[in-house]
């Protein structure tokens, strides 16, 4: 039968709870986000992601190097994103029916 997953027969247990994450903790997050943000070196942030950016442009630079100086300088995942964006874009998805 087409769909059936062999692992499944005699499973009697319940599927594992869902994790929720409550408001609280999103608070937490973006406090400590803020504190780290206020705590850092904005110019040195600003220097490691123009690295990643010079460094996406060239095809033979192996970008480790560049994100790691923008992560011990604590840029956020965001903005490293943002920095590897203007380089290489953003896929979107086109939906179609």
């Amino acid at each position: 039968m087409v769909g059936v997953n062999a692992s499944h027969d005699g499973n009697e247990e319940d599927p594992p709870p869902t994790l929720r994450i409550g408001h609280g903790t999103e608070e937490l997050q973006l406090k400590r986000l803020a504190d780290v943000r206020r705590s850092r070196s904005a110019d040195a942030v600003e220097v490691a992601l123009a690295h990643v950016r010079d460094d996406a442009r060239d095809p033979s630079r192996n970008l480790m190097e560049a994100i790691g100086e923008a992560v011990r300088a604590f840029a956020t995942v965001g903005e490293i994103m943002g920095a590897l964006a203007v380089v290489f874009g953003r896929w979107q998805e086109v939906p179609r029916i």
